[in-house]
């Protein structure tokens, strides 16, 4: 049973070892830090100004590497003038990313199955510490996606976050049709998934009746 199961859910996992774990940062309250846990982990933080800062914080007892970067999403309306900054402990800007200063490329995401702009990343080793991600613009409006950690990892509870999340992020991020919430490989995973469930059940089925003929 292990041997046909596990290759099985192996195939399952393919299409999420490349993505980001989601966070809807939009659906919480405006002005809340966003606590930033497990800060080399890929995750994807989706923000929309509405009229302050979003501020991030991470608070590691170890050295880590520190990975940001900011993708927003290619619809009409999108802005690219956003600044992130860095700040460690209560120094002055420790970095700054600014998106004026960049030529924003596309970039597509073939998980979700959607279109970015995207900049330069900051990739670079910290001791540990207290570090603030401070993303704005001016004015403090428009929709972003921060990505910090490069660490892939999909664990089965977050699949079923992802799933959960797509249908936000269609209809709320990139303003797209409800259906297109099918159009991606996050609903090809789960078509597989009831497949492979059916097929289980069956052989199950199968080998119980053939032990009991026996």
């Amino acid at each position: 049973m292990k041997k046909f199961l596990l290759p099985m859910f192996a195939l399952l996992l393919i299409g999420f070892t490349f993505a980001h774990q989601p966070r809807l940062v939009f659906e919480q309250p405006a002005g809340q830090i966003v606590n930033v846990k497990n800060p080399e982990i890929s995750q994807a933080f989706y923000g929309i100004l509405s009229g302050q800062d979003d501020v991030y914080q991470i608070i590691s007892d170890t050295g880590f590497l520190l990975y940001v970067n900011i993708v927003v999403p290619k619809i009409y309306g999108s802005r690219t003038d956003f600044t992130v900054d860095v700040i460690e402990g209560n120094n002055a800007v420790y970095t700054r990313l600014d998106g004026k200063e960049f030529a924003w490329t596309d970039f597509f995401e073939p998980f979700a199955g959607d279109m970015y702009l995207q900049w330069p990343s900051l990739e670079k080793q910290v001791g540990s510490g207290t570090y603030t991600i401070r993303v704005a613009n001016i004015g403090d409006q428009g929709k972003y996606s921060l990505a910090i950690g490069k660490i892939e990892s999909f664990p089965v509870k977050e699949m079923i976050k992802t799933f959960k999340a797509m249908p936000d992020l269609k209809m709320v991020f990139f303003e797209k049709p409800r259906y297109t919430i099918f159009r991606n490989y996050v609903w090809l995973m789960i078509l597989w998934t009831i497949i492979i469930l059916i097929l289980v059940v069956w052989w199950i089925i199968k080998l119980v009746k053939y032990i009991r003929h026996r």
